[in-house]
């Protein structure tokens, strides 16, 4: 074999098997699970916990223990929330999406990952299928190696991916909400189904309930995408080599995992791929639906916010309050973004 043939060879056959080893760590990974979310809540929960604490105990604790450390022995410092804010730029500065995972659905984070070996074998199979220094029979063996792999990571078309993956993952939801309220009526609790109509009446004009319709329609929209950006922030664990609890956590794990061996692979054969980044736009999309629905719901909004704020002390005016929170929230997401987009390519992790 010539030095082209040797290259393309080893490099098919490493490529191979370091994807079949990325899909054997995803046999024993649950079909639905919520614990993504709540360790996510938990987090939040903590942080606000120790945020507000932190505003008043922060300096005098710690000024307090450096007085001690002054003498022999040693104290730990108390960072209170600092922690979490540092855990939190980490996952930035390793270009991971300034967001949080939601419900993980395996069969979703297989479609991504299946359509990353399906594009990086089909470059692979291009590039044989042209390079003029391979013979006929070498060409011939590559090719169908690589058409055998294919046919097993074939990526599901719109199709198969609805009436095997959605409906499936639809039916299943009806049935957790079931045997929730079936779960919850067994101990004792009843929740009526009525409560929130009767609140609305009670308390809302139609006017307002309709806001509020408006409202919650526009941010579970924004929740339904947070499912397949789950997923794939979950793929993105499974390639960086996260531990299975923690696959949804792809910016608390250091290195570059199978990223960087499967660089190394195709590099061999002079390819230079990069990973879509799927999570990215999914993101951008959702905030761009999210602040067109502000603008073009202002109104309804400061009213639901002059209605929040009716029996409460306030100091501002409910549209300077509702301006300077928008605008803050949005100024924070977008430099966030694109420090975890600018990060991303320039790290090796994609």
């Amino acid at each position: 074999m010539s030095d082209a043939e040797d290259a393309f060879a080893h490099a098919t056959d490493k490529l191979i098997g370091l994807y079949r080893s990325v899909e054997r760590r995803t046999f024993d990974l649950p079909l639905l699970s919520i614990w993504p979310f709540l360790i996510s809540l938990w987090a939040s929960l903590k942080f606000v916990f120790f945020f507000y604490v932190g505003l008043l105990l922060i300096i005098p604790v710690n000024f307090v223990i450096l007085v001690r450390n002054l003498f022999p022995g040693r104290w730990r410092y108390r960072p209170f929330f600092l922690s979490h804010l540092y855990y939190v730029w980490l996952w930035i500065w390793r270009g991971e999406s300034p967001t949080f995972p939601f419900i993980f659905i395996r069969p979703l984070m297989n479609v991504f990952m299946k359509g990353h070996f399906e594009r990086r074998l089909r470059r692979l199979r291009l590039e044989i299928l042209f390079r003029d220094e391979l013979s006929d029979s070498t060409r011939s063996a590559l090719l169908a190696r690589l058409d055998a792999a294919l046919e097993r990571w074939k990526t599901p078309r719109f199709a198969t991916f609805f009436f095997s993956l959605l409906l499936p993952g639809l039916a299943s939801f009806v049935s957790l909400y079931k045997q929730s309220l079936d779960f919850l009526g067994s101990l004792g609790i009843h929740i009526p189904t009525e409560t929130i109509t009767d609140f609305v009446s009670q308390n809302m004009s139609s006017n307002m309930s309709a806001i509020t319709v408006r409202l919650v329609g526009a941010t579970a929209l924004a929740y339904v995408l947070t499912i397949p950006v789950t997923a794939f922030l979950a793929k993105r664990g499974l390639f960086l080599g996260a531990d299975v609890g923690r696959l949804c956590f792809p910016g608390g794990q250091k290195g570059s995992g199978v990223y960087s061996a499967e660089k190394e692979i195709l590099a061999s054969v002079g390819l230079h791929v990069r990973e879509t980044p799927i999570d990215f736009w999914l993101l951008g999309f959702t905030f761009v639906v999210q602040l067109l629905f502000q603008l073009l719901n202002w109104s309804d909004m400061v009213a639901w916010t002059r209605y929040t704020l009716s029996d409460q002390p306030h100091y501002w005016e409910p549209e300077a309050q509702l301006l300077f929170q928008v605008i803050a929230q949005t100024s924070i997401f977008i430099s966030l973004f694109l420090v975890a987009v600018l990060r991303r390519g320039r790290i090796g992790r994609a």
